[in-house]
């Protein structure tokens, strides 16, 4: 069996059909969202359906949440451009109609296939961070409340993770939508849509990390036709993967 994770899709449809090509390619048999599918791209609609149509289970992200308790009152928290982001957020929750928030509250906090959970941030909170740096304790204490599968897959922190405590793996499959890193003095959006193959053998699940360049052109153009508020501001920070 070969089973495609994917997740932090942030309403970018361009690379959300480049990432189901590829798992499609690669011979994927079947497929788990990690969730926050629509929030601050300029096709959040258009994700929410495409993700539906796949039949998949999806677990619910922090912005998935966070577009049905709308409206978001601004809190700053001292990071850069938080104002914007908070704009863009509450435009992509208003684009969603009735029914598609039917649809984002019927995602699942957690995903199960044999030997292996899914989730967004932890299998506790869909906002924690599970990274490199998190105490070996931590861990231990989440295994202990919610299971001891040989493998967990989060998403959250978009950013790829392969990381082994006796005998158990913690994976992050990456970003779909909004692969971020620091090039310079500032930080990117690569036109890399990110995913993960889980295919399972005799020994347990293999995982193989795939990172899907695709055209970084129909992001800005669709960002600046979307009618989102920063626009521009947005479309700036996009660069080819």
């Amino acid at each position: 069996m070969r089973l495609a994770v994917f997740g932090d899709i942030h309403g970018n449809l361009p690379a959300l059909r480049a990432a189901l090509a590829d798992m499609r390619a690669q011979g994927a048999e079947a497929f788990v969202c990690l969730g926050d599918v629509a929030m601050d791209g300029a096709w959040p609609r258009e994700c929410v359906a495409e993700v539906a149509a796949l039949g998949c289970p999806v677990v619910r992200g922090n912005a998935d949440r966070e577009m049905l308790e709308s409206p978001r009152l601004f809190t700053p928290r001292g990071f850069p451009d938080e104002r914007e982001i908070w704009e863009i957020g509450n435009w992509s929750a208003a684009q969603l109609t009735d029914g598609e928030r039917e649809v984002l509250r019927g995602y699942v906090p957690t995903a199960e296939f044999p030997d292996l959970l899914c989730f967004h941030g932890s299998p506790e909170r869909d906002n924690e961070e599970l990274t490199a740096q998190t105490p070996d304790a931590r861990l231990e204490e989440l295994r202990t409340a919610h299971g001891r599968q040989a493998i967990w897959v989060g998403g959250h922190t978009h950013k790829p993770l392969l990381r082994t405590l006796d005998g158990w793996t913690l994976l992050n499959p990456g970003s779909v939508g909004l692969p971020f890193e620091r090039r310079g003095e500032r930080y990117v959006n690569p036109a890399r849509a990110e995913y993960l193959l889980l295919e399972r053998r005799a020994g347990g699940w293999q995982p193989t990390f795939r990172a899907v360049p695709y055209d970084v052109e129909e992001v800005r153009r669709g960002l600046l036709a979307s009618g989102m508020p920063h626009a521009a501001w947005a479309a700036g920070d996009w660069v080819a993967g």
